[in-house]
């Protein structure tokens, strides 16, 4: 059987990409006045999915100019070594870790698919010591910096998969957002990892009937 995670919010208790682009921009004060001029466009841009790609790219440009292809897999690493020492404001959640071991002991496939960098996510679930395939957003050049190229969320989450070989169908799939909800309708068993009587009536307002909310 295939169990499917989402990073962020799932997997993890807050968002990786934001605390990495973050870091970097804090520790350069050309990066932080950058961010700080763009933001009141590029973030309502994040906020809104026809946008979200674009807006993404701008702030992931700032934070990454000037990095070549083997500095910016450096920045991951080193991400996720520190994030391994406890030093970073992300941890992982206990539930979520209680359920992707529960899978592996099982015999299961495990795939973390999500729209963070790619680079970024594997430098993370490296920490982890565990046999799990990733796949996220990749990333390409464009003028000294990095943007996104194809990213993964929503429906290209689903293509992704069936691209890497895992079919259209899974057994499980576990997220934190509803934006995922493609991902949810491919599973036999959907979870949602917010726990209570709302999150499964949204669920079943969504056409998930045999869908089910875990509180992580």
């Amino acid at each position: 059987m295939l169990a499917v995670f989402d990073l962020d919010g799932t997997l993890l208790n807050g968002d990786s990409t934001a605390v990495w682009l973050w870091e970097r921009m804090r520790r350069a004060p050309l990066r932080a006045l950058a961010t700080l001029a763009v933001a009141p466009l590029a973030v309502p841009m994040v906020a809104l999915p026809a946008t979200r790609r674009a807006g993404a790219s701008i702030l992931l440009w700032i934070a990454t100019a000037g990095l070549s292809e083997t500095g910016l897999q450096r920045s991951c690493r080193q991400f996720g070594q520190v994030f391994a020492s406890g030093l970073r404001p992300l941890a992982w959640r206990d539930g979520a870790l209680k359920a992707l071991d529960q899978h592996l002991t099982a015999g299961d496939r495990v795939v973390v698919v999500t729209a963070a960098p790619a680079c970024l996510a594997q430098a993370l679930l490296a920490t982890l010591d565990r046999p799990v395939e990733v796949i996220g957003t990749s990333l390409k050049p464009r003028l000294g910096g990095w943007i996104a190229d194809i990213h993964c969320r929503n429906r290209r989450k689903c293509q992704s998969l069936l691209e890497a070989g895992h079919g259209a169908r899974w057994s499980y799939a576990y997220t934190d957002s509803l934006d995922d909800l493609p991902l949810l309708r491919g599973a036999d068993r959907p979870v949602i990892v917010k726990g209570g009587k709302a999150a499964e009536r949204r669920l079943f307002r969504a056409g998930l009937p045999n869908a089910r909310a875990a509180a992580w």
